[in-house]
């Protein structure tokens, strides 16, 4: 399908290289998370398969075997290349400290003709690892995914309360949200203050890297951690706010909010930036819908794509979009989210409903603490005939609109166990729309058009 669709190359690439799955007509199947190309799927194809859905777990609980190295069905990754032009390699190692990747460039003097992206250094095998743990450990894995600890705990969480048919207390979910939004506005800061950083406009890039930080110690202050992590639960979150702390909180957002906005309005408009800034790295509307783009990157090409537009929790809320598709357009809709968060936060934290933070009082079925080493009680969820039962199959799936967009979570569940997960993450879907921004930039440009997208090498490679 990837032929007359896009958008799911990558897709396809990964069925055939995990699973054995044979994508017929596909343009051109190769290996997409490991360092050299396969010449024939692993595990020997489909017929190999126990029973049940290809690639997953049969009725049994039984798993397919593990792909086998195959010896002498290897190749150097076949990069395409264009008789005439000069080929920069850059990566997988980089200067500095971001995570690897490898690029490749066929240049004409300075200008970018092409671009092929080589990922999958950060391949860690995830989904399996989430495989046969309990809920406790697997949420714990969750958050350690990516670069956004609370969405992919969020969206782990849903899945799993979902297919429990848990319900979460409202407050538990209000404060969810708290700390998803928190999330995105630090994000979004950090990214802006990259981009600044890129372009040689240190004043602006100190400035608003302090108000990130800043804003997650109020995280911290809140949870305990200042990414947020371990601070929700199946069922709910396992921290509250009193009073008292969540006025405070509130004052120091609504500072943090004032001083982001000075600084933002003036960056946005300095000449220096809107020459760098404008008319490079664009990607069409119509290239946004083709690649399916999620997140800011969609959103700065003109396509509304947001989940918040469907939760509850956010009332009256307004996808921000813009329809340059360039570097400025991510940057001024980063801005914008901004500005829309911490107004979000004021009205939340204004409004916060009373009541418990954990369905149950604390208690799921098969939940053990993290804390203390006897196990907590585990009462059914809604009565004796909804607690599983030990071999009993459950599933479910959650979305979740994290700071770089639509985060996707599958989860399986036998018993109080996890069976099979299946992660996309946004960075998944928005890594092709760099091949596309790049053309017929200068090579230089690479590095401010990259930073523009946000996006995570980690959470692509799983």
């Amino acid at each position: 399908m990837a032929g007359e669709f896009p958008a799911l190359d990558w897709f396809e690439r990964e069925l055939w290289e995990e699973h054995g799955l044979v994508p017929e007509g596909h343009p051109g199947v190769r290996s997409l998370l490991r360092p050299e190309t396969l010449l024939s799927p692993p595990v020997g194809g489909v017929g190999d398969r126990p029973p049940g859905v290809p690639g997953l777990p049969g009725p049994k609980g039984d798993r397919p075997p593990a792909p086998k190295p195959l010896r002498n069905h290897r190749l150097p990754y076949p990069f395409e290349r264009v008789e005439g032009l000069h080929e920069v390699p850059v990566g997988p190692v980089h200067a500095g400290i971001i995570e690897p990747g490898h690029f490749r460039f066929s240049v004409l003097g300075e200008r970018i003709l092409h671009l092929e992206l080589r990922l999958g250094y950060q391949h860690r095998g995830l989904e399996r690892l989430f495989q046969g743990k309990r809920l406790e450990q697997a949420l714990l894995l969750a958050e350690r995914v990516g670069g956004e600890p609370v969405a992919h705990a969020l969206a782990f969480c849903q899945a799993v309360e979902a297919a429990l048919g848990v319900e979460v207390p409202q407050r538990a979910r209000w404060l969810r949200r708290v700390l998803l939004e928190l999330e995105r506005l630090f994000g979004h800061l950090g990214h802006l203050a990259g981009l600044f950083t890129d372009i040689g406009y240190a004043y602006a890039a100190t400035q608003v890297g302090k108000v990130r930080a800043l804003l997650q110690g109020q995280l911290e202050r809140l949870t305990g951690h200042r990414y947020g992590r371990n601070a929700l639960t199946v069922g709910g979150v396992g921290f509250d706010i009193d009073p008292e702390t969540q006025a405070e909180v509130r004052g120091a957002l609504a500072e943090l909010a004032a001083e982001a906005e000075t600084h933002l309005t003036a960056a946005l408009r300095h000449p220096m930036v809107l020459d760098r800034f404008r008319y490079v790295g664009l990607v069409t509307q119509a290239q946004a819908q083709l690649l399916g783009l999620v997140g800011p990157a969609a959103r700065a090409s003109g396509l509304g794509r947001d989940l918040r537009q469907d939760d509850a929790l956010y009332q009256l809320f307004t996808s921000v979009t813009r329809t340059g598709g360039d570097v400025l357009a991510r940057a001024q809709v980063y801005a914008e989210e901004i500005r829309q968060g911490f107004a979000y936060l004021d009205r939340v934290l204004a409004e916060l409903p009373a009541g418990a933070v954990r369905a149950d009082g604390g208690r799921l079925p098969g939940v053990r603490s993290l804390l203390r080493p006897e196990t907590l009680p585990s009462p059914p969820v809604g009565g004796v005939g909804d607690r599983p039962q030990e071999g009993e199959l459950r599933e479910a799936y959650s979305r979740v609109e994290a700071g770089r967009g639509e985060l996707f979570y599958w989860v399986r569940l036998r018993g109080n166990r996890v069976e099979q997960v299946k992660i996309v993450d946004p960075s998944f879907k928005n890594w092709r729309a760099l091949e596309l921004a790049v053309r017929g930039m200068g090579l230089p440009d690479f590095p401010l058009i990259n930073k523009s997208f946000d996006l995570s090498y980690a959470g692509c490679d799983l």
